[in-house]
């Protein structure tokens, strides 16, 4: 199994009822707040249901307040917009995160590992969670398929949204419609028919004179 080394970004929430889970930070938008159409939503009552934004870009993470009840601070400071640097705290309301830089390994597993998905009485893939659902996406790494309700969405600024999987966090991609192939000629089939139309045309003309 080859694997290969990089660093990735996150917010690792430390209290609250959420304490423990991580929030990657892919290039893009993530908004958070208790409103369920946030990319990442909590259910804590100090924190706005839109309460700010966290935008990455060229390698930088930018948080602005979305003018929110209990405000949002950097290592104790109140902040309307700032840059966010690693190893500082950001807490919304009472939650304390910390950003930090993690290594990460992207490593590709031996073919026989791999799972085949299950499918639909129609021959369809179904999705990984919803059993009775045709999928629609698959993840490009730990090659699950997904109905469009799994899949989550991360917007990006002046680019394509993410469609990142629920399981592993890789990309996902749309899956395509098998295509029927046409039958073609054989090239003896196509010369019989052309000898044929020929002889047939002038046995046509000697008859006629």
């Amino acid at each position: 199994m080859k694997s290969q080394g990089g660093r990735r970004t996150q917010l690792s929430i430390r209290s609250g009822s959420r304490a423990a889970q991580t929030i990657e930070l892919p290039p893009g938008v993530i908004r958070l707040g208790r409103n369920p159409t946030n990319n990442f939503c909590f259910d804590d009552e100090t924190i706005s249901s839109r309460h700010c934004e966290v935008t990455v870009r060229d390698g930088t993470v930018h948080i602005r307040d979305l003018g929110s009840t209990n405000g949002t601070f950097i290592d104790g400071q109140p902040i309307k917009e700032a840059v966010l640097l690693p190893g500082q705290e950001l807490r919304l309301g009472s939650v304390e995160i910390a950003f930090e830089e993690v290594p990460v390994h992207i490593a590709i597993p031996e073919a026989e590992s791999q799972e085949l998905n299950p499918f639909l009485p129609d021959g369809a893939p179904c999705c990984y969670n919803h059993a009775a659902s045709h999928a629609i996406m698959e993840c490009a790494q730990c090659c699950k398929t997904f109905c469009e309700l799994c899949i989550h969405q991360i917007s990006r600024v002046g680019g394509a949204a993410l469609k990142l999987c629920p399981v592993c966090g890789g990309h996902c991609r749309p899956i395509g419609k098998p295509k029927v192939e046409k039958k073609r000629k054989s090239r003896i089939s196509s010369w019989i028919g052309k000898l044929t139309a020929k002889m047939t045309g002038r046995l046509t003309r000697m008859i006629l004179s």
